[in-house]
C-alpha cells in the first residue's frame, strides 16, 4: 500500500510558518499518511484510536501528541466513539530551533527518538489556555501574519514546556548520561553511516547491554535505530537533491542496494524511486 505524503510547502503558510485548524471528527481527518513537518495535536473532546508507526494509541480528551516528520499515522473511532481535535503543523526548522532555544539535548531526544510519538495528558486549564492561543493565531493569520507567527512560536514553546516539565518530573525514564552522549554522537552522518562498529566504539559497552538500553528507552535495537537515522538522511537527499539512488544509499551507509530498497519501502510505504514524485 502506498502511503500518501503531506508536505509543508503545500500546507503551511510561509509567513506564519505554522498551520492551525480544528478537525471536527476522525471521519474528516487525513487517512494514514506521512509528512515532512512536525505536528502537535490535542484531543479536545471525545476519544479515538491513533494508528501510528504500526501501533495503536488510545487517546482521550486532554491528550497532547507530538508527531515527528518521520511518523506515519492516522485516526479511527474508538469503541464507536468519535473525537474532535486541534491540529497544529510547524516547519521542521521552527521546531528544531525551539529545541535549540530550550537547550536540553536529552529532552529533544526523548521527543524525537522513541518509536511511538510522546503523549501527555493536559489538565483542563492548560488545554483551555492552549486553545485560546490557537484561536488568536487563527484570527491573526488573516489580519496580521507577523503577529500570528509570533503567537504560533509562543504556542509551540508553551506546548514543549509541558512536555519538558513532564520529562523532568518523570525521573525514572531519564536516560543515562552516557546514552545521551551516544545518541548525540549518532546524529552525525560520519557516525550513523559507519554502522554498528562505530556505535560500539562510541558506547564502549557490551552488545547485550546496548540492546537492553536501546529497547528500554527507544523501543528498538541499535541496528533499528541506525537504520532509522540512515533512512531519514536518505529520504532528505531524495527530496532535496537529484543524486542517483545508488549514491544516496551508499552515502547513508547502506552497502546493499536491495536491502536499502526493502527497508525504505517498509519505513515510508513507497519505493525510493517514487518518493520524489510526491513533492
Amino acid at each position: 500500500m502506498t502511503i500518501p505524503m503531506l508536505y509543508a510547502s503545500a500546507l503551511i503558510d510561509p509567513l506564519v510558518q505554522s498551520n492551525f485548524h480544528i478537525v471536527p471528527s476522525v471521519r474528516h481527518a487525513y487517512p494514514l499518511h506521512g509528512h515532512d513537518f512536525y505536528e502537535i495535536f490535542i484531543v479536545i473532546s471525545g476519544q479515538c484510536t491513533h494508528a501510528v508507526n504500526g501501533e495503536a494509541q488510545h487517546l482521550k480528551e486532554g491528550a497532547m501528541v507530538f508527531i515527528r516528520p518521520d511518523d506515519t499515522h492516522g485516526y479511527d473511532l474508538l469503541e464507536g466513539a468519535d473525537c474532535q481535535f486541534l491540529n497544529v503543523n510547524f516547519y521542521k526548522e521552527v521546531v528544531e530551533g525551539a529545541f535549540d532555544y530550550i537547550g536540553h539535548s536529552a529532552f529533544a531526544q526523548a521527543l524525537r527518538g522513541p518509536l511511538l510519538p510522546p503523549v501527555l495528558m493536559l489538565c483542563t486549564a492548560d488545554m483551555e489556555t492552549l486553545m485560546r492561543k490557537s484561536e488568536q493565531i487563527q484570527l491573526f493569520t488573516s489580519l496580521d501574519k507577523q503577529k500570528a507567527r509570533i503567537l504560533a512560536r509562543s504556542f509551540l514553546i508553551d506546548a514543549l514546556t509541558h512536555f519538558f516539565l513532564h520529562f523532568r518530573n518523570n525521573s525514572t525514564k531519564a536516560t543515562p548520561q552516557w546514552f545521551d552522549y551516544l545518541l548525540a554522537q549518532l546524529q552525525k552522518k560520519e557516525n550513523f553511516s559507519a554502522g554498528l562498529p562505530r556505535l560500539r566504539e562510541l558506547a564502549d559497552r557490551s552488545d547485550g547491554h546496548l540492546n537492553r538500553v536501546f529497547k528500554q528507552y527507544l523501543r528498538m535495537t541499535p541496528t533499528g535505530y541506525l537504520n532509522h537515522l540512515r533512512l531519514s538522511h536518505a529520504k532528505n537527499l531524495l527530496l532535496t537533491t537529484q543524486l542517483p539512488i545508488v549514491d544516496i544509499a551508499f552515502d547513508a551507509g547502506f552497502d546493499n542496494l536491495s536491502h536499502f530498497y526493502h527497508l525504505f519501502k517498509d519505513a515510508y510505504g513507497i519505493a525510493p524511486g517514487k518518493i520524489r514524485n510526491w513533492q
